[in-house]
């Protein structure tokens, strides 16, 4: 979990005032603040404090590939442990480790946590994707985390060509990456406060050139 040292961040979930942007299309909302107002990494909600520049490389060592896409929920659910909810990727580019095609199905995982506001609940508030669903993802093979619900996906949102990292979805550990904080609107799964539990912790926004200079070379 990242504290106030070294740049990390530490959630304190008292839920910020958010506006609702229902996108009917895909089911989701885009929120957005209101005015004034691994170790072992196949575990999303285990925080290990692994800066990106080692993070990624080891991600491609489990046979993971790394992506930026555009997703979309189906609005299946199922269960291995945490819920989760399968989306499609479309618009894949892959920028390390093996070939992903558009249409690939990947679940994500969307832990329940208790009703805003709540000053407990640390850890993976859930998954968070750019306005137009744009995300950076690491997708893993069903052999690299053993689940039983196949290919899984640990993703932050793409918004301007900027990689929003934050405690949604995982841990981020941007030290060294550089970055600028981050205000700006995100989609969430409908209800689920996502953002403004994330948002209490803060967003860094890394350019996606910068994290994609992290990737080893295909």
């Amino acid at each position: 979990m990242e504290g106030h040292q070294r740049g990390r961040r530490r959630l304190a979930v008292a839920a910020a005032p958010v506006v609702a942007v229902l996108l009917a299309a895909a089911g989701w909302f885009v929120t957005r603040p209101e005015p004034d107002g691994p170790a072992p990494l196949a575990d999303a909600e285990a925080c290990a404090n692994m800066p990106l520049a080692e993070r990624l490389p080891q991600v491609l060592g489990l046979g993971a590939s790394i992506v930026v896409a555009r997703g979309e929920l189906t609005g299946r659910t199922a269960r291995d442990g945490p819920l989760h909810h399968e989306m499609t990727l479309n618009a894949v580019r892959t920028l390390g480790g093996p070939d992903i095609p558009d249409g690939t199905a990947v679940w994500v995982e969307t832990p329940r946590l208790p009703p805003l506001p709540d000053k407990f609940a640390e850890g993976n508030p859930g998954p968070l994707w750019g306005p137009d669903g744009a995300l950076f993802g690491l997708v893993f093979p069903q052999a690299a985390r053993n689940s039983p619900l196949g290919v899984t996906v640990i993703q932050a949102p793409v918004v301007d060509g900027q990689v929003v990292f934050g405690i949604s979805g995982g841990c981020w550990d941007t030290d060294g990456a550089g970055g600028t904080p981050f205000h700006g609107p995100l989609t969430e799964i409908p209800g689920s406060g996502t953002y403004a539990r994330a948002a209490e912790a803060g967003f860094t926004a890394v350019p996606l050139s910068t994290v994609e200079r992290l990737i080893p070379r295909r």
